[in-house]
């Protein structure tokens, strides 16, 4: 009898196919085909991601109508539901596992993966063949040889990783599906003021909100502290250099200190040099790259969001020109096959020269990290591309996948030498010092100039003494903690063990996507509707917040992983141990209902300083939907509102418009590659639609212009 293989994606199921004989394929629908291999009397199937997804049943659709705390108690409030589009996959499934003997389940070899099918598609199978051998294929890439090894090598089927992902997606279901209806109804007044029609509450992404909300709580509470810092200015061969007071930085308290160091030094020409040692430093290569690393290092050089970064990875995986990207693993096994990967990039316009260098010197074992998870190898390019190379099909995956080759072959590279050069100087008996890191050896450097520090020239001297140029006093302010970016919000993710290196990035855009947190010039800030939530939530879940709640969640799922545990086991005990704090939550309703109610909203978003032209009551608010942008007044009584154009970055000046006193707002915009930029008065501009006369753009008019960002009179 036959054999079939199970794959989660179309692309997957392709390559799975083709790498095992020639293909014919069947068109079973628009959106699914099937891959059979006639000479092994194989048949692939793909699947499009999960094939079932939990809801809550008939009884507890209704969210006004039905208890949320029965969604926690009662088991048969929650139930997996096939998808939109996944009959015909259920359907072909029962009808191939029919004709065949033997079931190989070959989705993502991971959590997700073993939980799409081992979980969702098996029991179909199991339904209309219960005698089918069921064995697993386990890929690392969808690279041909790889696919070949590992059909010939299946393992046993990983159960305890389908029921930890299923006892995940449970857990999440029923803490999410109650919490998220109770606060959403709770908060009806408020949501409403917002224009939310609801708000979601999440073991994982409400714990990261607190810790976004703590760090706003930071920056908006610190108080800075005034220092003092002495400086000198000293001339060296062609420049100037600066060396540094040892005692800086000076703090208030010594402010009187640092005047009369100040006033004793100032008026000196030169300063003698005690000593000038110089030492060389090695800097290593970096450790090869699991996903939280990848996610990092594309964010942070890339400007992209997380979800972005992996996406991006995923396609490139899918069109099999990296390994897989959802990996805790950051250390190559000793028979990773280096050598053929280093050849394929010997020939490459742009690496071909270093990557030879490489081979010459026999440098073909990689750097090591710290964890081998047993899963995958770390992400690594399978194929040298050319920039222009087809397959990499737009530019944003032309930029991941240069930066994801060049950080491989660095893992190969020498160490870059560095020279940390530093000199001790008296001006007077005051003592200073300046330092220098410059580079002697690129090394790997050479190859990811995206890791390469700031360095700067070393300071060339002759003789005891240094001519000084001036001497500063400068008074200083701490400054407070960094808002978060992609990169630092992963970073703490992965430090309190919120979520997953797959599940990171789409946590961090649900919360925008609720209109939680807002991202802005690439960095994070918790919205007014997020610190009300928290600052709430505080007061009565405030061990549901803190990240050590998931913690203890994520260690009875590994647990399930390592079969040390049974699923039901660990799900009952989150559910009696989360049911004790909704109660808690159900006991201090009234109290959250009666803030909501009386709630002022307090707009720190873009607002207008003058009042609404209609009722001239209230300030006007920024409002951008997706596909029109527009001002509505405030005042929920007045629902006034003037149009704005749909296109470009609108930016809000404090001047006003000569002619009606409304703001002046500056449009900037990106036409064929070029930058635009022009103003206008969105009253003016909405009267000369109605009036069908074109005003309102301030270039068009004909008593005053915009002069530095304000309207003006023409002379």
């Amino acid at each position: 009898m036959a054999t079939i293989i199970v794959a989660e994606k179309n692309k997957a199921a392709e390559a799975i196919a083709k790498a095992l004989g020639s293909v014919k394929t069947i068109k079973k629908s628009k959106i699914l085909n099937i891959y059979i291999i006639p000479s092994k009397d194989i048949y692939v199937i793909p699947l499009r991601g999960h094939l079932l997804e939990h809801k809550n049943t008939a009884a507890y659709k209704s969210w006004t109508n039905t208890n949320s705390r029965e969604i926690i108690t009662n088991p048969k409030a929650i139930k997996k539901f096939p998808k939109k589009n996944s009959s015909s996959y259920i359907k072909v499934l029962k009808e191939y596992s029919k004709l065949s003997n033997h079931c190989i389940i070959g989705t993502d070899a991971d959590i997700e993966g073993c939980n799409i099918g081992l979980i969702d598609a098996l029991p179909f199978i199991k339904e209309a063949n219960p005698n089918i051998r069921i064995s697993q294929l386990w890929l690392s890439s969808l690279q041909k040889n790889e696919i070949i090894s590992k059909f010939n090598n299946l393992i046993s089927p990983k159960y305890s990783w389908g029921e930890s992902g299923e006892a995940r997606s449970l857990i999440d279901a029923f803490i999410g599906f109650s919490a998220t209806r109770e606060v959403t109804n709770t908060l009806r007044p408020l949501l409403n003021k917002f224009r939310v029609p609801f708000t979601s509450i999440g073991r994982v992404q409400t714990s990261l909100l607190y810790l976004i909300y703590l760090r706003d709580q930071d920056i908006t509470n610190f108080i800075p502290e005034p220092y003092f810092l002495i400086d000198a200015v000293l001339f060296h061969g062609e420049g100037t250099f600066q060396a540094h007071h040892i005692l800086n930085p000076f703090e208030k308290t010594q402010e009187v200190k640092a005047q009369q160091i100040y006033q004793k030094i100032k008026g000196e020409k030169v300063a003698k040099i005690i000593d000038c040692p110089q030492k060389l430093k090695e800097r290593a290569p970096p450790s090869p790259l699991n996903t939280s690393k990848a996610l990092i290092l594309l964010t942070r050089n890339l400007r992209i969001s997380a979800s972005v970064a992996l996406n991006t990875m995923n396609a490139l995986y899918l069109n099999k020109l990296i390994s897989y990207p959802r990996t805790d693993s950051d250390i190559y096994k000793p028979d990773f096959n280096h050598i053929d990967i280093l050849n394929h990039f010997s020939t490459h316009s742009q690496l071909g020269s270093y990557t030879l260098n490489l081979l010459k010197a026999n440098r073909i074992i990689p750097t090591k990290g710290k964890k081998d998870a047993g899963d995958h190898p770390p992400i690594t390019p399978l194929e040298s591309l050319e920039i222009n190379d087809s397959r990499l099909e737009n530019d944003l995956q032309k930029k991941v996948y240069n930066i994801l080759a060049r950080y491989y072959l660095a893992l190969f590279g020498e160490k870059a030498v560095e020279s940390l050069q530093t000199l001790n100087l008296l001006i007077k008996d005051e003592q200073f010092k300046a330092q220098r890191v410059s580079l002697i050896t690129e090394g790997f450097l050479e190859i990811v100039p995206f890791l390469k520090p700031k360095y700067e020239e070393e300071i060339q001297i002759s003789g005891n003494e240094v001519p000084i140029k001036e001497i500063l006093l400068r008074k200083k302010e701490t400054k407070p903690p960094p808002k978060y970016s992609d990169a630092s919000l992963l970073k703490l993710m992965e430090k309190n063990n919120l979520g997953t290196k797959s599940t990171r990035p789409i946590i961090i855009k649900i919360l925008q996507t609720r209109k939680l947190i807002e991202r802005t010039k690439l960095q994070y800030s918790i919205t007014e509707l997020g610190k009300f939530l928290i600052e709430n939530l505080m007061k009565i879940w405030l061990s549901f917040l803190e990240p050590n709640f998931t913690k203890k969640v994520e260690k009875k799922l590994e647990e399930i992983k390592e079969s040390r545990r049974k699923m039901d086991d660990v799900v009952n005990e989150v559910r009696v141990e989360f049911l004790k704090l909704f109660d808690k939550f159900l006991a201090n309703k009234n109290e959250l209902i009666s803030k909501a109610t009386g709630f002022k909203m307090n707009y720190t978003i873009p607002i207008t300083s003058a009042n609404c032209p209609f009722c001239n009551k209230s300030p006007m608010k920024f409002i951008n939907l997706k596909n029109k942008k527009f001002l509505v007044c405030a005042d929920e009584t007045c629902k006034s509102y003037l149009s704005l154009p749909k296109n470009g970055r609108i930016k809000l000046l404090e001047s006003t418009c000569s002619i009606c006193n409304f703001n002046i707002f500056n449009i900037s915009l990106i036409k064929n590659k070029k930058s635009y930029n022009y103003y206008m008065c969105p009253k003016c501009w909405n009267e000369g639609f109605k009036e069908n006369q074109g005003k309102g753009f301030c270039s068009n008019c004909q008593d005053f212009k915009i002069v530095r960002g304000k309207c003006v009179k023409k002379e």
